[in-house]
């Protein structure tokens, strides 16, 4: 006998939600098991969820002096001792080889550049001074989960997808028009020797800051275009060993390898297409191979190619995909990046400097063949939309529980009352306050995951539910308790 927990809504009815084991026939009957659904107060939506990450690009470009080296690619010489972080290639030796990083993190070995005792005054780059709490002093475990953990398993990503033409010689780090690297110690020797054996060398520290997990921005690049050295810190307070992490690290190290407007404009990769979704005009990658696969994963022929993030979230201005129709990808902006696809692959390829693994690429599932009316029309037309699967409208507050658009979790409809009218293209419903929470969506609103209900989460936080790898949220009508 399995007994069932519920808990009734305000009208008395009980509440629902399932998560069931995954089968290789859908068809197939399928055992349900019921999940105790627990409320959650309309305040949880007033904040971020945990895992929330704003993408710090944005903001690093607007600081700072801008990047202008460029350095030539030069005969072979010497060599220094790096921490290097390859894959090895496979089949036929061509031009083309795995990208080949390589990290410097002189810094982190400087108690000067970091915050490594609770109390101590640290000056930032910028040139302020931060008192040291216990949550941003940069101990060796947190020193070793960078070094050892995130930035080898988010670089292991990329060089498994990316090949670029190598590198000849080393590369030499000019002295001046090196943007955000000049905040970072470079070796007196990558100016004179070189760096031999890398393609692209990553500077990388962990000082205080506040906002993003992390954030990484391009210093150098070669005659061709194609960045060979850039800039990452890591925010102390926010070091962990968790899948997110690894993917906001891989997310930040796609910036340093040039997925940024700036490297779209100058490879002329794109367009500005004009009233979208009662927007004046937005940027769109219209690059071939993007545009291709766009309209193949949306199944819309007439696509011009993939929307940039427009920047309401913040931070996030047309260096990312836009997070209404590519929530999911490893490149939108501000989640918990998820998989990384063929269109930013594609777009890495259509720079012409990058050859793309497309057997690597991770399928997305957010919008998959939708059809143009996701990308052409609002989320939401008179409070209805076409879309249920991706976007929600319960009442604000509401305790319902529902599944993500993924159904791997369970969660609640992320929509509130703003303080202030939305701009006239975000207005969905009669009360022009509400709408969705994040400007990434054009705060359309969404099912917002709740860690503690995973359904692959191996950890049971509440009783009668019933949750591991092939667990799957699915609708549940008109259960009743016996």
């Amino acid at each position: 006998m399995l007994l069932l927990m519920f808990k009734r809504d305000r009208r008395g009815q009980f509440l629902q939600a399932k998560c069931r084991p995954r089968r290789s026939t859908p068809f197939l009957p399928l055992a349900v098991f019921l999940l105790l659904l627990v409320c959650c107060a309309a305040g949880c939506l007033a904040d971020a969820p945990a895992w929330k990450h704003r993408c710090g690009f944005g903001e690093m470009m607007e600081r700072g002096p801008p990047a202008t080296a460029v350095v030539r690619d030069v005969p072979r010489r010497g060599q220094g001792a790096m921490q290097a972080y390859t894959v090895a290639a496979q089949g036929e030796e061509s031009e083309w080889a795995p990208i080949r990083i390589k990290v410097s993190a002189k810094d982190m070995d400087d108690p000067s550049k970091h915050c490594t005792a609770v109390g101590d005054v640290h000056r930032l780059p910028d040139g302020h001074e931060e008192k040291c709490t216990e949550d941003v002093v940069l101990t060796e475990a947190k020193k070793d989960i960078v070094l050892k953990q995130l930035l080898p398993a988010a670089i292991k990503l990329h060089a498994e997808r990316l090949s670029v033409k190598p590198v000849r010689g080393p590369i030499r780090m000019p002295y001046d028009g090196i943007g955000r690297c000049s905040d970072f110690t470079i070796p007196p020797w990558h100016h004179t020797t070189g760096v031999s054996g890398a393609d692209l060398i990553l500077y990388v520290n962990s000082f205080v800051q506040n906002g993003p997990v992390a954030w990484a921005i391009v210093c150098v690049t070669l005659e061709d275009g194609r960045p060979c050295a850039s800039a990452m810190n890591f925010n102390p307070r926010k070091i962990r060993v968790d899948h997110e992490s690894v993917g906001t690290a891989a997310h930040e190290i796609g910036h340093a390898l040039g997925f940024s407007f700036d490297r779209f404009s100058r490879f002329n990769m794109l367009s500005r297409i004009p009233n979208v979704r009662g927007k004046r005009e937005v940027w769109v990658i219209t690059s071939p191979r993007v545009k291709a696969l766009a309209r193949q994963y949306y199944n819309c022929p007439t696509l011009e190619g993939m929307e940039l993030e427009d920047g309401h979230g913040g931070g996030t201005d047309l260096s990312h995909w836009e997070g209404l129709t590519a929530w999911d990808e490893l490149m939108a902006p501000g989640v918990p990046y998820t998989y990384y696809s063929a269109l930013t692959l594609a777009a890495f390829e259509d720079m012409g400097v990058y050859k793309a693994n497309y057997g690597m690429a991770e399928p997305l599932r957010w919008g998959n063949n939708s059809g143009c009316g996701l990308l052409e029309n609002k989320c939401f037309t008179n409070g209805r939309t076409a879309y249920p699967e991706l976007f929600c409208n319960q009442d604000v507050g509401g305790e319902r529980m529902l599944c993500t658009y993924d159904r791997l979790s369970l969660g609640v409809c992320g929509i509130r009352t703003h303080q202030q009218p939305l701009a006239p293209e975000f207005q969905y419903f009669d009360n022009p306050l509400v709408g969705g929470i994040w400007g990434y969506t054009d705060y359309c609103p969404y099912v917002l995951q709740r860690a503690q209900y995973a359904c692959l989460s191996d950890l049971v936080t509440f009783p009668g539910s019933f949750v591991g790898p092939s667990s799957r949220c699915v609708k549940g009508e008109g259960a009743s308790l016996r």
